[in-house]
């Protein structure tokens, strides 16, 4: 995963305060993917597996640049995670926040990489960790965070690490927060600041930032039909010839975007269980549900049940 300098260099920083600095680790420099695979790699054998989302929850309020900024001087919870997940790039451009409102009100914030990168599970606790440091520092009162997903096997520390409830074994990494929470105003909340942290941005920035955002958004509202360059690239106010190059430069297509927005949507819909196979396949757009099958065993690697599968124990936090 490419991440800004600044976040990089937090990173960093933070591993040399625990004295885990470069040459101990046997790095010279952190400048690409494979770098980074290494420097968690090494970090975490000296430590513990919990240490990216330790190090997320420490970093100081800042280090991700004026993606910070915009949260902080945003006007409530959620307000903060919307702008936050339009600049995400800023900070890591192959890692998006999907924000899923739920069928109870509650809404769930959740890690997506597109495309899929070594080292994504580390990255994934990091991040976690630094939007539950942050909204926890910037919200106007306590959050009751009701749940935490994470990929990780099953272990109590990492209840105790956050403080919440915490879902492992989960095929996502995502946090949720009640609807009341999502409104809890913000300390800072600074309309004109947030305006000109906006400005500093730049419009060409911001539509290659939101740019996946964007097309994953389309591609939802397609459904049950299949988004095209051709569809996508003028309500984008793009060529489709741009629209092509950038996604080629974030190594994925219109083609993978729309197969992710699918499995990210059948999964919802299995889970909801209210629906048979023969209407997920069709709600998420392939005419037979044999070839539902076919690609749910591609996407999770067995075969689809309409029957619930039990969830996984939820550890109880301090």
């Amino acid at each position: 995963m490419t991440i800004s300098r600044r976040s990089t260099q937090a990173i960093i920083e933070a591993l040399e305060q625990r004295g885990l600095d470069l040459r101990k680790l046997g790095l010279s420099r952190v400048s690409s993917d494979e770098d980074m695979q290494q420097l968690w790699s090494r970090a975490i054998s000296r430590t513990s597996r919990a240490l990216p989302l330790e190090l997320g929850l420490s970093l100081p309020f800042g280090s991700m640049g004026v993606v910070d900024y915009l949260a902080a001087s945003s006007a409530s919870v959620g307000a903060a995670f919307t702008v936050t997940q339009q600049v995400f790039a800023l900070v890591a451009p192959e890692v998006q926040l999907q924000l899923e409102r739920r069928r109870d009100r509650s809404w769930r914030v959740r890690i997506i990489n597109l495309p899929s990168f070594p080292g994504e599970d580390e990255s994934d606790l990091l991040i976690v960790g630094v939007l539950l440091g942050r909204v926890r520092r910037l919200a106007s009162r306590d959050l009751d965070i009701p749940l935490l997903e994470l990929k990780e096997h099953d272990d109590s520390a990492w209840s105790r690490l956050v403080g919440t409830r915490v879902r492992c074994r989960s095929r996502v990494t995502a946090v949720h927060f009640s609807a009341a929470d999502w409104a809890v105003p913000l300390r800072n909340a600074d309309e004109r600041l947030l305006s000109m942290l906006r400005k500093m941005v730049g419009a060409e920035q911001r539509s290659a930032d939101a740019l996946l955002v964007a097309v994953r958004a389309l591609a939802r509202d397609h459904l049950p039909g299949a988004l095209s360059l051709d569809h996508a690239a003028p309500a984008l106010g793009l060529s489709r010839r741009t629209l092509q190059r950038r996604l080629s430069e974030r190594r994925t297509s219109i083609s993978q975007v729309c197969d992710m927005v699918r499995r990210d949507l059948a999964e919802e819909l299995m889970l909801d269980g209210l629906w048979t196979l023969g209407e997920v396949a069709h709600k998420v757009g392939f005419a037979e549900q044999a070839s539902f099958t076919r690609a749910w065993i591609r996407w999770f690697g067995m075969a689809p049940s309409r029957r619930q599968p039990s969830p996984p124990p939820l550890t109880a936090g301090q």
